[in-house]
């Protein structure tokens, strides 16, 4: 089962990434800088069912997902990985903030017009429909590099 959901998961990142490459949302990025990596933990109920004498043991295993991250490092030399697409739509989370209507004395933030909550099809959806920007295929390199290939 879990073979299935990391192989879409990979294949719904890998066009996620081009998607937001071709629309030019990736252009503060360097594309050789960019890496896969598996930090993302599914909180899925996986269970491994283990034959035991006192009965069936179920032991909960957690499922790690690839995705494409980019390096920092702050001013002390600590350094960090953030997912590439986690990046993206924060940015255009805090790009879409509303301020106009905003009481600042209120305690809450202001809103934003961008949903961050879209699932995977639908963000794919949403980027198929922004005009392309990039022509090239510079990020085919990355997207082909996987840890497991």
């Amino acid at each position: 089962m879990t073979v299935k959901i990391k192989r879409r998961w990979v294949k719904q990142e890998k066009r996620i990434v081009r998607l937001m490459y071709k629309k030019g949302l990736l252009s503060e990025f360097n594309i050789n800088d960019l890496y896969w990596a598996e930090y993302y933990w599914v909180r899925k109920k996986t269970y491994k069912t283990r034959a035991h004498h006192y009965g069936d043991k179920r032991y909960r295993f957690p499922v790690y997902m690839p995705e494409v991250h980019y390096w920092t490092t702050d001013y002390w030399g600590e350094s960090d990985e953030h997912s590439v697409v986690d990046h993206v739509l924060e940015m255009l989370y805090w790009e879409n903030v509303d301020t106009d209507n905003w009481d600042s004395d209120s305690g809450s933030y202001p809103q934003s017009t961008f949903n961050r909550r879209m699932g995977r099809p639908q963000l794919i959806k949403w980027l198929n429909k922004l005009p392309t920007k990039v022509h090239d295929n510079k990020i085919k390199k990355i997207l082909r590099n996987r840890l497991d290939e």
